[in-house]
C-alpha cells in the first residue's frame, strides 16, 4: 500500500482487491474515529512507534490531529476472510465487515 497519502476507502479496498495485498506495513488515520465509509478520506502512513510504553504517531498523523482508525493488518484480515466467504462482495459488504469487526472485534458472517 503506497503510504503518505490521503486516498478514499473505495480506493484502499479497491487497491487491496486488486494488488492482493500482503504487506500490512500500513494503518488508516483520519480526522474523527467512528463508523467507515467508502467515500471518507483516509491518511495511509506508518504504525505507530512504541517508545516507554506509549504510541509516537508518525509525525504527519500528529501535526494533522489524525486519530488511527485501522491497522492495515487487521484490515487485510477482513478484506481477505470477508473475500473469501463472499467472493462477489459489494463494497459496501466490505466496509460493512470492517465496521462490524471494529465494533465486535470478530469477523462478519455472511450468510447467503
Amino acid at each position: 500500500m503506497r503510504k503518505y497519502l490521503e486516498r478514499s476507502l473505495e480506493q484502499i479496498i479497491e487497491q487491496v482487491r486488486v494488488d492482493k495485498l500482503s504487506s500490512d506495513d500500513f494503518c488508516l488515520y483520519a480526522k474523527e474515529d467512528g463508523e467507515l465509509t467508502l467515500n471518507s478520506l483516509y491518511w495511509v502512513s506508518n504504525y505507530p512507534d512504541v517508545v516507554e510504553d506509549r504510541d509516537v504517531y508518525p509525525t504527519e498523523v500528529a501535526e494533522q490531529n489524525l486519530q488511527l482508525v485501522y491497522y492495515g493488518e487487521q484490515l487485510i484480515d477482513v478484506l481477505t476472510v470477508a473475500l473469501e466467504e463472499k467472493p462477489d462482495a459489494s463494497l459496501q459488504n466490505l466496509v460493512d465487515a470492517l465496521n462490524y469487526y471494529n465494533q465486535h472485534d470478530n469477523f462478519m458472517p455472511f450468510n447467503d
